[in-house]
C-alpha cells in the first residue's frame, strides 16, 4: 500500500518491501494517494501499480483475480506446449526405432535382415555357460531362416554342392517359404559366402535373442505357447510336412529387434566353434576358440521340448551333421 508516510525513510512498508525483494515474492502495488514516482522504491517504479478509484478492497480483488487467471492461462500454455514437444520428440523416437528395425534387403541372395545396434548385454545363464557382459559391436542378421527357395537358388547357382537331407520331399513351389533344413556347417557357411555375408557369431545369435534384458526367450520370460514358436512336435513328423513352419509365422515369438523364430523351428549354425569355457578378458565380440571337434548350435527346433528353445541353451555338432531340425541363418557386418 502506497502513501505519503509509506515511503519515508524506516517505514514498515519499505522494510516489508526489502524482505519480499529477498525472498522472491511479487508484489501487487497498490497507490493509495498519487506519489511522486521518483521518491518510489525502483522496484515499485519499475513495474505497473494499481491506482484505485477509492474502492481498494473491491479494486484489488478484482486485479488479484485477473492476475491469477493469466497465470492460470500463461500456465496451461506452457503446459500445452510441452505436451506437444513431447509428442513430438516420441514420435521421431518411434520412427527412430521403427527405421532402426525396419528389415532391408542384403546379400545377393535379396533376404532382409535387420540392424542389430551396438552394445553390451548379459551373455550366459551360469547353466549353460557363465553369465559375463558382452559388447558386440553393429551388425545385420537375417530376419528370417534361409528357406527352401533361396536355398534352391543358391544350389543352382553353384551347380556343384550336395543337396540337404529330405531335399527331395519338398514342394519348391508350395514349400517356397519353410526353412531349409538337413544342412551341415559347412553347407551353411558356403551359402552365406555365396550371398555375400556369413554366419552369425555365438555372440551375435544370442544378443539378438535376448537384447539387453537377459530375456529367457525372444519374446521375454513367458512360458512359451503354440503362439510363440514351432515346438515339441513329434520327430516322427514328414519335416516340410507337418514339422516345419513356414518362417515368419509366430509373430508373437518375434526377438526386441524384429528378428522371427530364433527360438525353435530349426536350430541354427552360428560361427564358433563349441567350447565348454571361456577367456575371462574376451568380452568384446567374441568370435569362440580357433579350433574344436564340433560347431555351436542355437534356438531349438521344432520337435525340442520347451526348456531346450530358450535364448542361452547351447548345442554343438561336428560340421558335417546333417539332421531334419537343422538350418542356419546369415549375418553380415555393418559397414
Amino acid at each position: 500500500m502506497i502513501s505519503a508516510n509509506a515511503v519515508d525513510d524506516g517505514s514498515y512498508t519499505l522494510t516489508e518491501l526489502a524482505i519480499a525483494e529477498k525472498c522472491r515474492k511479487r508484489l501487487l502495488p497498490v497507490m493509495l494517494k498519487k506519489q511522486d514516482v521518483e521518491r518510489l522504491p525502483a522496484s515499485i517504479s519499475s513495474v505497473t501499480y494499481l491506482e484505485t478509484d477509492g474502492n481498494v478492497a473491491g479494486a484489488v480483488a478484482a486485479e488479484v483475480h485477473r492476475i491469477a487467471r493469466d497465470q492460470r492461462r500463461q500456465r496451461w500454455k506452457y503446459l500445452v506446449t510441452a505436451a506437444a514437444l513431447i509428442a513430438l520428440i516420441c514420435a521421431v523416437a518411434f520412427y527412430a526405432m521403427r527405421n532402426r528395425s525396419q528389415a532391408k534387403l542384403v546379400g545377393k541372395d535379396g533376404a532382409p535382415a535387420v540392424l542389430i545396434p551396438p552394445g553390451a548385454f548379459v551373455m550366459g545363464d551360469d547353466e549353460e555357460s557363465p553369465r559375463r557382459e558382452i559388447f558386440v559391436d553393429g551388425f545385420m542378421l537375417d530376419q528370417y531362416e534361409v528357406t527352401v527357395a533361396r536355398y534352391a537358388a543358391f544350389l543352382q547357382a553353384t551347380g556343384n554342392i550336395k543337396p540337404p537331407e529330405e531335399w527331395e520331399t519338398v514342394d519348391l513351389k508350395s514349400g517356397a517359404d519353410l526353412p531349409v533344413v538337413g544342412v551341415d556347417w559347412q553347407d551353411a557357411n558356403g551359402y552365406c559366402r555365396w550371398a555375400g555375408k556369413r554366419l552369425p557369431t555365438e555372440a551375435e545369435w544370442e544378443k539378438a535373442a535376448r537384447s539387453a534384458d537377459g530375456r529367457e526367450y525372444p519374446w521375454g520370460n513367458d512360458a512359451p505357447t503354440p503362439d510363440h514358436a514351432r515346438f515339441g512336435k513329434s520327430y516322427q513328423n514328414p519335416v516340410y510336412k507337418d514339422g516345419v513352419a513356414r518362417v515368419g509365422s509366430y509373430s508373437k515369438g518375434t526377438s526386441p529387434f524384429g528378428i522371427h523364430d530364433l527360438s525353435g523351428n530349426v536350430s541354427e549354425w552360428v560361427a564358433d566353434w563349441f567350447s565348454e569355457g571361456f577367456p575371462r578378458g574376451d568380452l568384446r565380440n567374441p568370435k569362440g576358440p580357433d579350433n574344436g571337434t564340433g560347431k555351436v548350435l542355437r534356438g531349438g527346433g521344432w520337435y525340442d521340448p520347451a526348456e531346450r528353445i530358450t535364448t542361452t541353451k547351447r548345442f554343438h555338432a561336428s560340421p558335417g551333421y546333417r539332421s531334419v531340425d537343422v538350418g542356419f541363418r546369415c549375418a553380415n557386418d555393418v559397414k
